[in-house]
């Protein structure tokens, strides 16, 4: 007879067991939710008890949106096994109580459960899927928030490209031709690689806000990147490809990017960087970015190849390349990213998605209301400031009547 207890855990209770569960990852760590404090997220520990022994655990993340009200999210799901229902019935009934009387009015997860299996184009492989697994959630009380593609800036993708390592694994085996093609170009221009520290954090930030405003996106801050590296320390590595010039001006006269270069009065030119994060057995590509211009050297192939090689010789069994759309369409706008992926061979990862957990049926659908109308002046910002789209008049008319009823209905409910 199981003797399931919940209760909360100190910090250094949930350091002892985050790495030691199933579904562990680098979200699902004290790093994470010290991280995510610099965007005004606050950090709860649950755990399960089965008698005296810990069957169950999350870290819990807390953020005040209106009212004293809150959200709470469990970054890639809980650490369990989700094929125990009773444990995760018991779980979610007990985490739901949690975040009614701590103020929280919603809960929301995206486990780190794969929905089903697909092979290297996308294609579904088998004819096994979690589909039970999701039945099961929502019969708990849970809305799935579907079967989505795309990426957003706000959640952790639900798709994403993985590749399995083992020591016997030769990395230009599973590459394709164009992908070996470029890599062998990479090498024949000078280059160093640098850790990113104190003395090169501006490359570093110049780079992502240069990558993200070419994608249309907003980059984080750059005490963000700074507590990456705070809070993972050696699990964490922030790198930059630089060009070195003089040997490039020396070897490659004929080259069509020699005349820029040689305006370029660096000794070493940054051109690619990339955040790594290596958790229990995996090594993750959690971001990066390439100077448009400069593409054309293939530093971002191998920056890649570079780290596969890491992740090889430290005995790490899968290389995650992190986010793509889903959206395998050639014509998509993020087909580009896929494609860069996949030419390293490996196999595309579909996650079951979100699933919210609502406490509070009027603030939930105020949140939603609130969070759509933010995501799309967000997006039209986005594109006045790039000015890479026709300005339309109509959409600021529209966005001042969705504000204006906003309000409305924040003071309704605060009356």
């Amino acid at each position: 007879m199981r003797n399931l207890t919940f209760m909360l855990i100190t910090e250094q209770e949930f350091k002892y067991i985050e790495n030691n569960f199933l579904n562990s990852s680098y979200f699902q760590t004290v790093s994470w939710g010290g991280l995510k404090s610099l965007t005004g997220w606050s950090s709860f520990f649950v755990a399960v008890y089965d008698g005296e022994k810990f069957v169950a655990a999350s870290l819990l993340l807390s953020k005040n949106v209106f009212f004293g009200k809150k959200i709470f999210y469990a970054p890639r799901g809980f650490l369990c096994d989700f094929n125990d229902l009773d444990l995760l019935e018991f779980f979610t009934i007990n985490i739901k109580k949690f975040v009614k009387s701590n103020g929280g009015f919603f809960f929301k997860m995206d486990p780190l459960i794969s929905y089903c299996d697909r092979d290297l184009n996308g294609n579904v492989v088998g004819e096994n899927n979690n589909m039970v697994l999701v039945k099961f959630l929502k019969s708990l009380g849970y809305k799935h928030m579907g079967f989505t593609t795309g990426f957003s800036n706000d959640i952790q993708f639900r798709w994403s490209f993985y590749l399995n390592l083992d020591k016997s694994y030769n990395l230009f085996d599973g590459m394709d031709k164009r992908c070996k093609r470029c890599i062998r170009k990479s090498d024949i221009y000078p280059y160093v690689v640098r850790e990113v520290d104190d003395s090169n954090l501006s490359d570093f930030k110049s780079i992502m806000e240069h990558t993200c405003n070419r994608h249309n996106c907003y980059d984080r801050s750059l005490d963000y990147y700074v507590q990456i590296m705070k809070s993972f320390r050696e699990k964490a590595k922030l790198l930059i490809i630089y060009l070195v010039r003089d040997e490039f001006l020396k070897s490659f006269e004929g080259d069509k990017l020699y005349d820029k270069i040689k305006m370029d009065n660096r000794d070493f030119i940054p051109v690619t960087a990339g955040v790594f994060i290596v958790d229990s057995n995996s090594l993750h590509y959690v971001y990066g970015g390439t100077f448009k211009d400069y593409m054309a050297f293939n530093f971002q192939y191998k920056m890649q190849f570079l780290m596969i090689n890491y992740a090889l010789s430290n005995n790490l069994s899968v290389y995650d390349f992190g986010g793509i759309s889903g959206d395998f369409n050639k014509d998509s706008k993020s087909y580009g990213i896929y494609e860069f992926k996949r030419g390293f061979g490996g196999y595309v990862v579909e996650y079951i998605g979100e699933f919210d957990l609502v406490v509070n049926y009027i603030y939930y659908l105020l949140y939603r209301y609130l969070f759509k109308f933010y995501s799309v002046l967000k997006s039209f910002v986005l594109s006045v400031k790039k000015k890479t789209e026709v300005f339309s008049f109509y959409r600021l008319p529209c966005l001042l009547v969705s504000l204006v009823g906003i309000f409305l209905l924040l003071y309704l409910l605060h009356k």
